[in-house]
């Protein structure tokens, strides 16, 4: 076993230490200004020179139907991580497990399409969703986000399910489990710390959506991404509600995270056990 020196551990902890602060600055900003009055924002959110702390800008914004915003999200965000993670992860387990013609063509068609950016495919898009009465509907943004979710969660899934032993189907198989039987029963419970990986990059990234909120859904519809826009003013900014709606808007995906860590660094660094 390689050892590892004082010097190097100091070395890395400092480093880790100081790109934590420097990340946590933007934060700690953000929730400075969203509980000072206005006056006391323009000199600065790190002045606290006869600061006054109050929660009247979370109360605006929350009277002003910011939280309409949250449930739209939310409803949104849910739906756009449930369903690709379940077709996902029956077409991973299908490229891991099965021969079929043309597998390597479509995995590889698959990869390809992780790189085609959202603004090339809009303008046909927007279209679509307009002569099928889309536009402006939740399922139909659920079902684009769904969509750009699939290749990217197929591909890690499928590297994921490949490194689950075959001993584990054998055995299955030989209790006499049907395939469909294999996946629920055994491959989905050993893989579950992927999936849950999977479902949170996926419910962060839906929920800080703003290109496709602002495109395909009208401001009744809209999600917090697109909702913090509304407390923009071009001539008479209110820096108070914007960073109270901004404080707001980022307290479900820290909480999603908190909450599911321990399963989702276990399936980022390939929690299986031998």
């Amino acid at each position: 076993m390689v050892k590892v020196s004082t010097k190097y551990k100091v070395t890395i902890n400092l480093v880790a230490w100081t790109i934590g602060v420097i990340l946590f600055i933007p934060l700690l900003a953000l929730v400075m200004a969203s509980i000072r009055p206005f006056a006391e924002i323009v000199n600065g959110w790190w002045n606290l020179h006869n600061a006054h702390f109050t929660l009247v800008n979370y109360k605006q914004v929350w009277d002003a139907g910011f939280w309409r915003y949250i449930l739209n999200s939310l409803l949104i965000a849910t739906f756009a991580t449930i369903l690709p993670i379940l077709i996902a992860g029956m077409a991973a387990y299908g490229f891991t497990s099965f021969s079929f013609p043309v597998k390597t063509l479509l995995f590889l068609t698959l990869v390809a399409i992780q790189v085609v950016p959202q603004q090339a495919v809009i303008v046909p898009l927007l279209k679509l969703f307009r002569d099928l009465h889309m536009y402006n509907q939740y399922y139909g943004i659920i079902l684009v986000h769904s969509t750009f979710a699939l290749p990217w969660t197929i591909f890690f899934l499928r590297n994921f399910f490949k490194a689950i032993p075959k001993d584990y189907e054998e055995a299955a198989r030989i209790d006499g489990l049907s395939d469909v039987g294999i996946y629920f029963r055994v491959i989905l419970p050993i893989a579950l710390p992927a999936i849950i990986s999977v479902a949170v990059v996926q419910f962060i990234f839906v929920w800080q959506d703003l290109f496709f909120a602002l495109t395909l859904l009208r401001p009744d519809k809209w999600p917090v991404s697109a909702g913090v826009t509304t407390f923009i003013s071009r001539y008479n900014p209110n820096w108070g509600q914007l960073t109270a709606a901004g404080t707001l808007s980022i307290i479900v995906p820290i909480l999603v995270y908190i909450l599911l860590q321990k399963y989702y660094m276990k399936g980022v660094t390939g929690g299986i056990k031998g």
